[in-house]
């Protein structure tokens, strides 16, 4: 037959079970708070690195170098050219120059539209050059230049799309699409508010709006007149049906701790301004 447990056996057995229950509860919680701690201490130093380096000569989190925060994906300021690999654009060739002229090194981080401003933030980047638009809350958060583009709300269709979209109020009822959290995403919104009614696609990249325009997904896309012009030059089979008047205006983003990276951003920016070479690149990617 079977073999008994001697007396107490079982009891013990239990015991033993709730014992490594308890130690392996243990080791969990033991190394979560060493996880805790630990970062919370190399947050406490990234962050006392970051005072240190903004005062005297030091200004920038590395040095001899320019830590860039943007978004690939947006022609004609930042987007990979035809063979995938190389980074082009209006902001590719200002922050190259303005690197050159301040003897520093860019370093380029690509990232999601939404999280840019709060790396910029947390100082994991220097500056955000990412076709940014000026507004009220971003001025608040963060040191920001004097504009360097201006740029309109503009309706891109196919064109072969029947209807003529010469007005907010010719989208009623369509498939409206748009880049989220963007100035276009605000302006969509304003239509919302006073009554406009259609279906709303919001994407993380405006060049994905633009593949399902092409393919007849999405009615129009909403989009600043900038971009949606040079995509348009390249892209025959679209049409630009309506651009609004100007406003949106772009500028280069600085921690507003780093005031003298600023300054030193901003004069050289005025420089560049001065001597054409703003002049020069507006008009090989903007016109």
């Amino acid at each position: 037959g079977h073999r008994r447990c001697p007396k107490g056996c079982g009891e013990r057995m239990e015991k033993n079970r709730v014992y490594k229950y308890c130690f392996v509860i243990f080791l969990i919680t033991f190394f979560c708070c060493i996880f805790f701690i630990r970062n919370f201490y190399n947050s406490k130093e990234r962050q006392k690195d970051g005072d240190e380096l903004f005062s005297g000569e030091n200004y920038t989190i590395e040095k001899g170098v320019l830590r860039i925060g943007t978004e690939y994906g947006y022609p004609p300021f930042e987007y990979l050219d035809s063979d995938g690999k190389t980074l082009i654009g209006f902001d590719v060739d200002l922050w190259n120059e303005l690197c050159k002229r301040l003897g520093l090194k860019p370093k380029v981080y690509d990232t999601q539209w939404i999280g840019l401003f709060s790396s910029l933030e947390s100082n994991r980047y220097d500056c955000v050059i990412s076709a940014v638009t000026i507004t009220p809350n971003r001025k608040e958060k963060f040191l920001i230049t004097t504009p360097y583009v201006q740029n309109a709300q503009s309706f891109v269709v196919r064109k072969d799309f029947t209807k003529m979209l010469d007005g907010p109020e010719k989208m009623e009822g369509l498939k409206v699409a748009f880049q989220s959290e963007t100035v276009s995403d605000y302006y969509i919104s304003s239509l919302v508010e006073k009554g406009l009614k259609a279906n709303f696609f919001k994407y993380d990249k405006l060049m994905d709006a633009f593949v399902d325009l092409r393919f007849g997904r999405v009615d129009v896309v909403v989009a600043e007149s900038v971009s949606a012009k040079n995509i348009v030059k390249n892209e025959t089979d679209f049409r630009i049906d309506f651009i609004g008047e100007p406003d949106a205006f772009f500028g280069i983003l600085v921690n507003r701790n780093n005031e003298i990276l600023f300054s030193k951003i901003q004069e050289t920016l005025n420089q560049m301004y001065e001597d054409g070479f703003m002049s020069s690149i507006e008009e090989k990617w903007l016109e």
